[in-house]
């Protein structure tokens, strides 16, 4: 379909620039959805608003009013924390995307009325343009649901981590933009000049061979007489642990700051300190959510410092990680093993599957390995492997 055949859309142009601007997302019924998170920050203002409201009345007659400052400081920021959610759920209701290709570069944006908010993307070339839509809990495409005839498209750049470029809507509007903008950016950049446009709402599994190693790729490749070693480095807090260390840095530091509310304002308080529930509020506060973000934290760095060597030989395979956790070694016998490919795991992000080494044994389970990695990145790591080991992708 083309552009053209979209009335909803309005298109832009000026030479080899062009700006589309989308409609509200055709959601039906599930935009309502969008009022649990409004509704969460509703409560959460209300409650931290009365606190502040019964701080800053208290402030004249303090006893410390520089302590009463701070804690005032950071209930303003726990303020501002609540009305994310509301953004988030007032965009998935009412939200517009603007997708504009300027200057040789991609700008995109969501508007709520007369606000908005760019998001920021790469100044790096663009590599190619992925349509992506619903799947069900077994990988299959979803046949019959609200969000079936919806899809998300997504873009992948010579250097940096993909993008999603605009989200929940029809997959005719997308595949229509993509076609565009991939013909216009492949004339505006020389280096992209062959911009791939793929489609996975076929569903079709990637098993092709890659047989150079990305430019952007830190694995070191070392070849011997009798198989190879692939020495995987660190993934990084941030691209390793896939979001997890971010989060577990927020809800540590909105501990400390809840756990000194308590602490420093309660305790001031005899009336409050001599209540019969005080000592097991502590111990929940401490041990449950203290020893969840203390969790989450060790995890992330564990994800993102875990290294490993791949070890291919006359006798098979040989895997060793190391992380925070110590070190974990297994190994497999060239004749145990059925295949070897880049496939799709069961983590996913935004409703996407990440890609994972998977070494398939003749019998038993798939061992998955390294979802934290660019997925070409895996594919090379596959094809050098099933080269070394002579095992096919498909058992």
């Amino acid at each position: 379909m083309y552009l053209a055949a979209i009335p909803e859309i309005r298109v832009e142009t000026a030479g080899n620039e062009v700006t589309y601007w989308l409609p509200r997302r055709p959601l039906g019924a599930l935009r309502w959805l969008g009022l649990i998170p409004v509704g969460f920050s509703v409560l959460w203002v209300s409650e931290v608003g009365h606190w502040l409201r019964n701080l800053v009345r208290d402030l004249p007659t303090s006893k410390q009013p520089g302590f009463d400052h701070i804690i005032g400081y950071a209930m303003v920021a726990f303020l501002v924390i609540g009305c994310v959610p509301a953004c988030i759920g007032l965009l998935a209701m009412f939200g517009r995307c603007r997708i504009k290709w300027r200057d040789g570069r991609l700008r995109v944006s969501e508007t709520l009325g007369p606000f908005g908010w760019r998001r920021r993307m790469p100044r790096s070339a663009i590599r190619k343009f992925t349509l992506k839509g619903a799947v069900s809990d077994n990988q299959q495409p979803v046949a019959a649901s609200t969000l079936a005839s919806l899809a998300a498209l997504a873009v992948e750049f010579e250097k940096g981590k993909p993008r999603f470029v605009a989200v929940a809507y029809p997959q005719e509007w997308m595949r229509a933009i993509a076609a565009d903008l991939s013909s216009r950016a492949g004339n505006s950049q020389p280096a992209a000049a062959r911009i791939e446009v793929t489609d996975d709402l076929a569903d079709t599994p990637d098993f092709r061979d890659v047989a150079e190693k990305p430019a952007n790729s830190k694995v070191l490749i070392q070849r011997q007489n009798s198989g190879i070693v692939l020495e995987i480095p660190p993934a990084g807090l941030r691209k390793g642990s896939m979001g997890l260390f971010q989060f577990a840095s927020a809800w540590c530091l909105f501990m400390a700051g809840g756990t000194a509310l308590v602490a420093f304002g309660k305790l001031q308080n005899p009336a409050t300190r001599d209540l019969p529930f005080w000592p097991f509020l502590v111990a929940f506060l401490f041990v449950v959510f203290w020893a969840a973000g203390l969790g989450m934290m060790a995890g992330a760095v564990h994800l993102g410092r875990r290294r490993a060597t791949l070890t291919t030989g006359k006798s098979g395979l040989i895997v060793v990680q190391t992380g925070l956790f110590g070190v974990k070694r297994r190994e497999f016998r060239r004749e145990e093993i059925a295949a070897i490919r880049a496939d799709d795991s069961n983590v996913k992000v935004n409703d996407t599957c990440l890609v994972e080494l998977q070494i398939h044994p003749v019998t038993g389970k798939e061992i998955g390995l390294f979802f934290n990695r660019d997925a070409e990145e895996l594919r090379w790591m596959a094809t050098e492997l099933r080269n070394a080991l002579g095992v096919p992708a498909k058992s």
